[in-house]
């Protein structure tokens, strides 16, 4: 199961992969070679040598091909969503009238592979751009083998920042997969179900499947002890009668939210909205 939580974070790593993209394209129409782009005097110890300008251009070439890298497996992903999306998603919103955000069936295990392939482009495209940058000091005010001041007062700054910011990313990325289950995309961290999976909470209300197709069947008295737990939380319960699996069975949401009435439950949540169905 995925949400538009992981569709927000693909077009957010495309935007930023799209801005650094631009700084390369930006930094391969400079010309280091030029003697206006440099401040060194050229018989000076200081004066770049033409190893730094080839590393230059190497490490922006480096950089853009990370980035597009980055950026298209993450557009891949996004495509793989949204033809998901159309097979499965209306179905769910013209039937049930959902009040949660969007979702669909995708392999999580891929998607995850795919998150993390995508935003290690993007960590190692930074990595070479700062390599840029500092080949981009050295040819302006001077190398660092000869110890420029100027040189370093820029350096410095850059290899410190950049490398924090990248294990802060990385560091964050990792604590989401590790903490967020992708099941539900709502305002509750882990969805309406904690850290359970709505598809196998859906499996357990199996007794319940037949009294939830037609009004007048029979509800077992399993189903009204099971249905009577799944109360507590109604909006979890409510996330299962949305589920893939209920709808799957052929349950009919109009009539699975009359089984606590049926079942003369006396503490139920009457009027509580399961999409468009109330409970009664």
């Amino acid at each position: 199961m995925t949400t538009s939580i992981h569709v927000t974070a693909l077009d957010s790593v495309v935007n930023v992969n799209s801005l650094f993209t631009l700084a390369v394209f930006i930094g391969l129409a400079w010309n280091p070679y030029d003697p206006s782009n440099t401040l060194v005097d050229p018989n000076s110890r200081c004066a770049p040598t033409s190893k730094i300008a080839e590393d230059l251009i190497k490490f922006h070439v480096y950089s853009f091909s990370s980035f597009l890298f980055s950026s298209l497996v993450a557009l891949a992903i996004k495509q793989a969503i949204k033809l998901s999306k159309s097979h499965t998603f209306n179905i769910h919103v013209t039937f049930r009238g959902s009040e949660f955000l969007e979702h669909v069936d995708v392999n999580k295990t891929l998607l995850r592979v795919g998150m993390v392939v995508s935003g290690a482009g993007s960590v190692a495209g930074c990595v070479f751009l700062m390599l840029a940058l500092v080949n981009v000091v050295q040819i302006k005010v001077g190398t660092l083998a000869c110890g420029s001041g100027h040189a370093f007062a820029a350096v410095v700054p850059l290899v410190i920042l950049v490398p924090l910011a990248l294990l802060i990313y990385v560091c964050v990325g990792l604590y989401a997969f590790t903490r967020f289950n992708g099941v539900y995309g709502t305002n509750n961290y882990y969805g309406p179900c904690g850290k359970h999976d709505i598809e196998k909470e859906a499996q357990k209300l199996a007794p319940c499947t037949y009294a939830a197709k037609y009004f007048r069947a029979p509800v077992s008295e399993r189903c009204c002890t099971i249905m009577e737990k799944k109360l507590n939380n109604p909006s979890c319960l409510c996330a299962i009668l949305q589920s893939h699996t209920v709808y799957n069975a052929g349950v009919r949401p109009e009539v699975a939210v009359t089984i606590p009435k049926r079942c003369n439950i006396a503490v139920r949540p009457v009027g509580h909205k399961c999409g468009a169905f109330p409970f009664v």
